[in-house]
């Protein structure tokens, strides 16, 4: 387990993707990636992964859909044999996000909204074949809510009411990585190079997915994919096909955006004002020392329970100066990982 702990959820309509994507997700760092693991705390939850992309492997079959029961999932991610961060993930249907709550509605709606609103890290999945098509259409900045099968409109008002509340209360906004499933598909439906397709997806994002144009919100468009399986949503496909790429990027992100946010800017507000009491603690032992050594022989025990005082601080001072320098180290190396992704901070669009 890491000293640090990251509550990220997944907000996507049925069929985007989520649950194949955090099966391929762990099965690729599972196996290790560039120094970076990932294992799960619970041994059967492990089991139970490999299971499934086993089968996906070997006879094509992919996870099958969640019920209305979400699925915990408490995952270490690790650099080397250094625990870098845990992460809480839930794996919750996709009408759980999409379908009305009240009374009678099933349990899984009420959780959910529950945990956005506690979460580190959102991602929001979205399906390449649908954006795709947004491509193709020259990006228009409205969608027909009618005819949206990606509910875009209802995740990103949800996203942005989350974000609205953190900022309210001082607290940074959750990481939003875009996720865009079935990656392959951009092109091939769009009409465009892949990699054209991409960079149209990235410099017009703001129009399909609104809340990363907020102030204060740090978001990251991440394209995915397990294999090259086409259009069709069968429930098996062909296991040669299966050729996994970027799915380490979203948690490398999560994990970046907590450093930068809840260690690095935040604990340099912590070191401040530790030096700033120990600057006061100075000033106010100076002055029980500057009464001569009479005065002090009767003020010792005062003086020196300041001098106390005065260690631990500076003690507390470097220790969070220490976690703040390895926090910064840490989230350098990362940022080498996601070079050339497309990065927006508070709507603004740059390449990480």
């Amino acid at each position: 387990m890491s000293d640090h702990r990251i509550t990220m959820t997944m907000l996507g309509a049925t069929g985007s993707g989520k649950t194949t994507y955090l099966h391929g997700m762990y099965a690729t760092l599972s196996m290790g990636l560039r120094g970076y693991f990932m294992y799960a705390t619970d041994p059967d939850t492990d089991l139970d992964l490999a299971e499934a992309w086993e089968a996906l492997c070997a006879d094509g079959r992919l996870p099958a859909p969640n019920n209305e029961d979400p699925i915990d999932y408490e995952f270490v991610l690790r650099h080397g044999v250094t625990s870098l961060v845990d992460f809480d993930c839930q794996d919750f249907r996709g009408g759980a996000a999409t379908q009305r709550g009240g009374d009678g509605a099933p349990a899984d709606i009420a959780a959910l909204t529950e945990r956005l609103e506690r979460s580190d890290s959102i991602f929001l999945v979205l399906d390449g074949q649908h954006v795709g098509r947004w491509v193709a259409d020259d990006t228009p900045a409205h969608l027909n809510p009618a005819a949206d099968p990606m509910k875009i409109a209802r995740f990103s008002r949800a996203i942005s009411n989350v974000c609205d509340g953190r900022r309210q209360r001082g607290e940074p906004s959750p990481s939003i990585v875009v996720l865009v499933t079935k990656a392959d598909l951009l092109g091939e439906i769009s009409g465009l190079p892949t990699h054209e397709a991409l960079e149209k997806t990235a410099r017009n994002l703001s129009k399909l997915v609104k809340v990363i144009d907020s102030e204060g919100v740090t978001a990251m468009l991440c394209p995915v994919q397990l294999g090259s399986f086409g259009e069709a949503s069968p429930a098996t496909v062909d296991p040669t096909l299966v050729d996994p790429q970027n799915l380490h990027h979203p948690m490398i992100f999560a994990l970046l955006h907590y450093l930068d946010e809840g260690i690095v800017r935040h604990g340099e507000e912590h070191v401040r004002a530790v030096g700033r009491q120990l600057d006061e603690q100075a000033q106010e032992l100076a002055g029980l020392r500057s009464g001569g050594m009479i005065r002090n022989y009767f003020k010792r025990n005062e003086i020196s329970r300041k001098d106390a005082e005065i260690a631990a601080g500076r003690e507390l001072h470097g220790e969070a100066q220490a976690r703040v320098a390895a926090a910064r180290v840490r989230a350098e190396q990362l940022v080498e990982e996601l070079r050339n992704m497309p990065v927006y901070r508070s709507g603004k669009l740059q390449i990480g």
